[in-house]
C-alpha cells in the first residue's frame, strides 16, 4: 500500500512538470507619451477565444473597454479575478506586470494544464501603475492566438511591440459622483 501511495505521488509531481504552460508577453510598451521604458505596471489577461474550458470565461475587446469606461474595478471572488461594476463582471484569466518596458504574463493560467489540441486566443490591458485603481491611463493590445501540439512545452501569447500604442485615460470614478451630487445640490437650492 505505501509502494502505490508513493508511486501515485510520483506521478502526480511528474505529470505537472511535464504538463503544457502558457506565457504571455508583449516588448516595447513605453511610459504614456514618453520613449521610456514601462516598469511597474499592471496587466490583465483576458481570453476571447478557447477550444476547451480552461478556467476563464471568454469575452470580447469591446466589452472589456466599455466596462473600463464604465469605471470598472478589479475585484477577487474566491481564486477567481474580475473587471467589475455593479452587476456586470469579466474574468480576468491571469494578471501580470511591465519591467524595463516589457509585460511579463503570469505562466499560472489553467495550473497549466494544457494538452495536445488545445488552443486559445487573447489580449492584455495594461494599466500605467502597480494597480489599476491607481492608473491614469490604459492600453489594450492586439489580440494573439496560441495551440499546443503536446501537453509538454510552454506557449506563448505574443502581442508584439506596444511602442505606439495609444493610451487612453482611465475615467476617474468619482467625476460621475460628483457631478451628481453637484446636481442634486443644484436641484434642492432651486426648490428652496
Amino acid at each position: 500500500m505505501k509502494n502505490t501511495l508513493a508511486f501515485a505521488a510520483l506521478f502526480a509531481v511528474l505529470s505537472t512538470a511535464n504538463a503544457g504552460s502558457l506565457n504571455w508577453s508583449a516588448m516595447r510598451i513605453y511610459e504614456p507619451g514618453t520613449t521610456t521604458g514601462a516598469s511597474d505596471y499592471v496587466a490583465y489577461l483576458f481570453i476571447t477565444e478557447q477550444n476547451s474550458n480552461y478556467g476563464a470565461t471568454t469575452t470580447t475587446i469591446q466589452a472589456v473597454k466599455d466596462l473600463i469606461e464604465s469605471g470598472a474595478e478589479y475585484y477577487t471572488e474566491g481564486d477567481n479575478k474580475y473587471l467589475k461594476k455593479g452587476d456586470d463582471k469579466i474574468q480576468i484569466a491571469a494578471v501580470g506586470a511591465t519591467t524595463g518596458g516589457k509585460l511579463t504574463g503570469a505562466t499560472n493560467y489553467n495550473g497549466n494544464n494544457f494538452g495536445a489540441g488545445d488552443s486559445l486566443k487573447g489580449f492584455a490591458v495594461i494599466f500605467d501603475a502597480t494597480t489599476q485603481a491607481g492608473a491614469s491611463n490604459y492600453l489594450v493590445t492586439q489580440e494573439a492566438s496560441t495551440s499546443w501540439t503536446s501537453s509538454t512545452g510552454a506557449k506563448s501569447l505574443g502581442f508584439g511591440s506596444q511602442a505606439n500604442a495609444t493610451w487612453t485615460p482611465v475615467p476617474e470614478p468619482s467625476t460621475a459622483a460628483l457631478a451628481l451630487a453637484g446636481l442634486a445640490l443644484l436641484l434642492k437650492r432651486r426648490r428652496a
